[in-house]
Order: C-alpha cells, then sequence, then structure tokens
C-alpha cells in the first residue's frame, strides 16, 4: 500500500517483552460446563515451524525441550528464537548491501588504481623512450667530438681559424649539459617506476581486499538464503483460515503483558478480541494473527482512538491515516483487507459484509470495483509474505508479527 515500515515495533518496545512458556499447542480451555473438547484433527501449522526454528545452529538458538504426550501436537515454535532468526536475516541483509557497497568502491578504487598506473606507465615508457633517443644524440656527439675535436683537420670544421677555442669549449659545454640531461631523464624514469611499483602494490592489496569482500559476501549470502529458508517456512502460515486462538486466550495474553491500552468509548481488550475472531470468522481469515499485527501496528493499542488497527491508509508521506466510525468497522476494514491479499477469490459480492466504506467509498457500486480490481489480489496467501511493499515497507515486518502470535500461542499452551 506504499505503507510506512511501520509505527511502534513491538520487538523493540520494552513493556512488549515475551511472556515465554511451553505446553500442549492444540489444548484448548475447557467450557464452563465442564464439557471434554478435543483437539483440533486438522494438522499443526507450527509443527514444521517448530521443526526449522530447532535447526538454527548459525544463531545458537533452540527450542526449549518439552515432553509431549502422544496425543499432544508439538509445542509451537519459541517466539524469542524466531524473532532472534528474524533479526539475525534482516542484519545480515544489511551487512550483505554495506558488504555490495564496499566492493563497488574497491571496484571503483581499482578502475581509478588502474588508471593511475595506466599514465605512468605511459610517463615512464615515454621517459625511457626520451632517454634512448637522448643516448644517440650524446653517443653521435661523442663520436664527433672523437673524430674532430682534436683532429689536425679541426680548422676545417670551422669557417673561421678563430672560432676554433670558441668551438672546442663549446662542445665540452654540450657535452656537459648532455651528462646533466641525461642524469635527470635518469631520475625521472626512476621516479615514475618507484611511483608505478607503489600503484602496483597499492592495486595487488586492493585486489585482495575485494578478493575478501567478495568471499565474505558470498559466505553470508549463502548463510543468509539458508537462515532465510527457515524463517520462511516457519513463516508460511496462511492468512486464510480459522484462528487458532480464541477471545478469552488472546484476552489473557494481553492483560498478562500489563500494557496500557486506549481505545475508543468504552470498548475493552476483551471486546476488541472478540470483534477480530468474528470478523476474521465471517471472511474466513485469522483473526487471531490478524490481532497480533494489530499489536504491531498500534504498539499495542497505545493510542488506537481513530479505530484504525492496522496503520490502514498510513505512509512515509501522508499526514494521517484513515479513521474509522467505530471500532468494529476499523477491524472488518482490516479483516476485509486482509483477506484482498490472500484470497483471488475476493469479491465484493462474496464478502460477508459491504466493503468498507472509510477504505473503498461509500458508493455502494464504486466501493464494489475498488475492492474486486484490488491491485494485490491474491498476491499474498501467507504470512511470510507481508513485508517488502505489501501492506508494510519493511522487510522484517511478517516475522514481527509472525513472533507476536507464536509469543501468543506459547502464553495460551503454557495456561493450558
Amino acid at each position: 500500500m506504499g505503507r510506512r515500515a511501520s509505527g511502534l515495533l513491538y520487538a523493540d518496545t520494552p513493556r512488549d517483552a515475551p511472556v515465554s512458556g511451553v505446553g500442549p499447542l492444540n489444548a484448548r480451555t475447557p467450557p464452563a460446563d465442564g464439557r471434554q473438547v478435543l483437539p483440533h484433527a486438522r494438522p499443526n501449522p507450527f509443527t514444521r515451524a517448530a521443526t526449522f526454528l530447532c535447526a538454527v545452529v548459525v544463531l545458537g538458538c533452540a527450542l526449549a525441550p518439552v515432553a509431549v504426550a502422544a496425543t499432544d501436537a508439538p509445542d509451537p515454535p519459541d517466539p524469542d528464537a524466531y524473532r532472534s532468526l528474524a533479526l539475525e536475516v534482516s542484519r545480515n541483509t544489511k551487512r550483505i548491501a554495506d558488504l555490495g557497497t564496499q566492493i563497488d568502491q574497491s571496484n571503483a578504487r581499482i578502475a581509478s588504481l588502474d588508471g593511475a598506473i595506466g599514465f605512468t606507465q605511459q610517463r615512464l615508457d615515454a621517459t625511457r623512450a626520451e632517454i634512448a633517443r637522448y643516448r644517440g644524440i650524446v653517443r653521435s656527439r661523442a663520436a664527433f667530438m672523437y673524430t674532430h675535436l682534436h683532429s689536425p683537420q679541426e680548422v676545417l670544421d670551422i669557417h673561421h681559424i678563430e672560432d676554433v677555442a670558441p668551438g672546442k669549449q663549446y662542445v665540452r659545454a654540450a657535452a656537459t649539459a648532455d651528462v646533466d640531461t641525461m642524469d635527470a631523464l635518469t631520475r625521472t624514469a626512476q621516479q615514475f617506476s618507484a611511483h608505478l611499483g607503489d600503484l602496483q602494490a597499492s592495486r595487488q592489496q586492493e585486489q585482495s581486499n575485494l578478493d575478501a569482500l567478495v568471499s565474505a559476501k558470498t559466505a553470508l549470502q549463502t548463510v543468509t538464503a539458508r537462515q532465510q529458508k527457515q524463517l520462511d517456512d516457519a513463516g508460511n502460515i496462511t492468512i486464510m483460515g480459522d484462528a487458532e486462538l480464541t477471545p478469552d486466550q488472546i484476552t489473557a495474553w494481553f492483560q498478562a503483558r500489563g500494557t496500557h491500552y486506549q481505545l475508543s468509548g468504552d470498548t475493552t481488550i476483551a471486546d476488541l478480541a472478540a470483534m477480530f475472531i468474528e470478523e476474521g470468522a465471517a471472511e474466513h481469515v485469522r483473526g487471531d494473527i490478524a490481532f497480533a499485527q494489530s499489536i504491531l501496528e498500534t504498539g499495542s493499542f497505545a493510542h488506537a482512538l481513530d479505530n484504525n488497527y492496522g496503520g490502514i491508509g498510513a505512509c512515509d508521506s501522508c499526514s494521517g491515516e484513515i479513521a474509522f466510525p467505530t471500532p468494529r468497522d476499523g477491524v472488518r476494514g482490516q479483516i476485509q483487507m486482509l483477506r484482498n491479499y490472500a484470497d483471488p477469490t475476493s469479491r465484493a459480492a462474496n464478502l460477508a459484509n459491504p466493503p468498507s466504506p472509510p477504505i473503498y467509498g461509500s458508493d455502494p457500486v464504486a466501493s464494489a470495483v475498488a475492492y474486486d480490481t484490488f491491485f494485490a489480489k491474491g498476491r499474498v496467501p501467507t504470512w511470510n509474505l507481508m513485508g517488502n511493499g505489501n501492506w508494510a515497507t519493511a522487510p522484517e515486518y511478517a516475522p514481527k508479527v509472525l513472533g507476536i502470535y507464536f509469543d501468543m500461542l506459547a502464553f495460551a499452551a503454557h495456561r493450558t
């Protein structure tokens, strides 16, 4: 939605420290009348997540050992391990980007050194060519001096007899100048040669540095790809489906954290949790994870008086976000939008309620068209695809939401 990276981040807020715990995942609080309730028969979506999180050797993190009865489902992933893995992936991704920048800079330095080496080599070659040329001149002059300067016929080489003595002086001066010029050219060549050596040594060092950077980036990319797969497999939880948690379990988890919240009117967390489960069930969207998403988006409902619990309409360049008339309207709009992201068959006609007016407009026909033509319809069937431009821009958006959700699951399992 072009939305901001996130508002208040759950994992970064001290008051949101997770309440950890373990126990049977599918256990449910017995109803008040004492009837026995059997666990869900459908496969547990977190079995594979727990397996993958246990394999995070790179981070040195592991799930707490638990004894599970033969009839019990496996425990949910440790939320701390999941968040640690997500944080490590985020850090590694940044390191890879930094290494990419350093590699680009190193390549630029090598290119600059190659240019300087080429220029210095040209100057050196030109100087050596000048030395060779001048050496030929000196040899010719020396041969002339040897042949004519002390010859009896030297007078024949001078136009006037009185010019013989000055001629000798000229030849001697020219010879001295030749020596000085050759010395200067030789020193220049030596300087160019020394500078060329320094440049080549710097180039060799820079190439070694570049090779090390490329090697480090390649190794980190390999590790991060493996970690990302573990994270994706753990977060491969569908947006559509039945909630695993009840409103009472959600409420108990929230209250145990002792977090201050502000909801409009006389709405309580228990009321809100019930709305998420009810509205989620109406659209077959997992309302318990949508509640976890709202924890992230609102900073645990610290100031949610506009009834917007999903950050809908908020963006980096926007002055505000969409306000909903009632808490249920806010929950309904969020649930409908989640379904639009996840369900390619979602249409206004098959919604349990008309499309949310604050989001899609008050005109029934126009709002139906807006809902039916949503640009990302069905593009995000699982939570691990959220973020990176889907609902939020932050790449760590989904891991943060799921980290909160796993915390809720662990709390409910521990209490049971």
